[in-house]
């Protein structure tokens, strides 16, 4: 009871000395002030704090990392990599010229010049931040989102522009305007990520039923939105594997592309699901031929980014060799449906379509 109740007392030092900071500033700041504030005396500062220089230090740590926690909760919450980086970047950027959290940062770092205590404690929380948008930045990589070479670097450069522009912003008002500051973000997050502006948003937002007119053999409608540069680049290169490895005859590298549950309906009506039954799909349909080359004429993709999942309508040309030498072709639309996971972008779902 007696180390809670110390505690307690050093939490109620540290918030009244917070409070106190964002009426006189961290120079203007005095022991006196805060045991005024608390209606204590200042030896009883002195016992929890061995100077003031340690007491401003200890309350702008205890202040920034509950700053910093509740920014990781928040980001938490975004369903994709764009959408955690989308509400990071909203978190660090004040809300206004009068944002006290920006105030006192700004202060921070005037102080962290003369108080060794809060240049150190400085360093640790910008280093903590930095170190929130490389997380996000990998985790972009991981699922195929971003194309960002150097996590490390691009959140400090991104980190370093969120902190030029946000001074300028809180403390010269009217020299820089909120709307202005999130474009020239948004333009640098898509330019570290391989994205377009466009694409960097929360993904909070529903996505759009897109109504396809489809002949009457395909009557299931498109749901989803067009896919980001990254996504659209990546499910080419998915198809264009594929059909490499069924020309090759390479079954190894084919099922490598389907999830481990994936289901193919052949032209035939057969169908096959879960790599097993699809490795016999591939031997009688594939392998059975000297060569089948699949051409993609018309490609349309559409893509849910947040749940990561994307559909794909593709018009391919098919030509191919029997074992007994006789050439065949004939034109097809695959009706694709496929999964991100930690390997990138999968096929989990095809379905032929003969059309002539």
């Amino acid at each position: 009871m007696k180390k809670y109740a110390v505690e307690a007392r050093r939490v109620e030092i540290l918030e009244a000395t917070c409070a106190v900071v964002i009426q006189r500033g961290f120079a203007g700041t005095r022991i006196a002030d805060v045991a005024k504030r608390l209606n204590v005396s200042n030896s009883l500062i002195h016992y929890h704090f061995d100077s003031k220089e340690a007491l401003l230090a200890a309350a702008f740590e205890y202040y920034a990392r509950k700053d910093l926690s509740e920014m990781e909760r928040d980001i938490e919450l975004g369903q994709s990599a764009t959408a955690q980086l989308w509400r990071l970047i909203e978190s660090y950027v004040p809300e206004g010229s009068d944002d006290v959290e920006w105030m006192l940062w700004i202060d921070a770092w005037g102080e962290a010049l003369r108080n060794p205590l809060m240049k150190s404690i400085s360093q640790q929380l910008d280093e903590q931040s930095i170190g929130f948008l490389e997380r996000v930045l990998r985790r972009g990589n991981e699922t195929g989102e971003f194309n960002c070479d150097q996590p490390r670097i691009s959140a400090m450069r991104i980190t370093a522009l969120i902190d030029g522009l946000a001074v300028q912003f809180a403390a010269h008002e009217g020299v820089v305007k909120r709307k202005e500051l999130m474009r020239t973000l948004r333009t640098m997050a898509a330019f570290e990520t391989g994205l377009s502006p466009d694409d960097i948003r929360d993904g909070k937002r529903s996505t759009r039923t897109t109504s396809v007119r489809t002949p009457m053999h395909n009557t299931t409608p498109a749901i989803g939105s067009p896919p980001t540069a990254i996504t659209d680049a990546a499910l080419r290169q998915l198809i264009s594997l594929v059909a490499d490895a069924q020309l090759r005859g390479d079954g190894a590298t084919w099922i490598a592309q389907l999830t481990p549950m994936a289901e193919i309906v052949m032209p035939d009506g057969s169908s096959a699901k879960g790599t097993e039954q699809l490795i016999d799909v591939f031997a009688k349909h594939f392998v059975s031929d000297r060569w089948t080359l699949q051409s993609p004429e018309l490609v349309v993709f559409l893509a849910d980014e947040p749940s990561g999942t994307a559909t794909g309508r593709i018009t391919v040309t098919e030509r191919f060799q029997r074992r007994n030498g006789a050439l065949g072709s004939r034109i097809a639309t695959l009706h694709d449906r496929y999964e991100r996971t930690a390997l990138g972008w999968l096929l989990a779902a095809r379905r032929y379509e003969v059309l002539d």
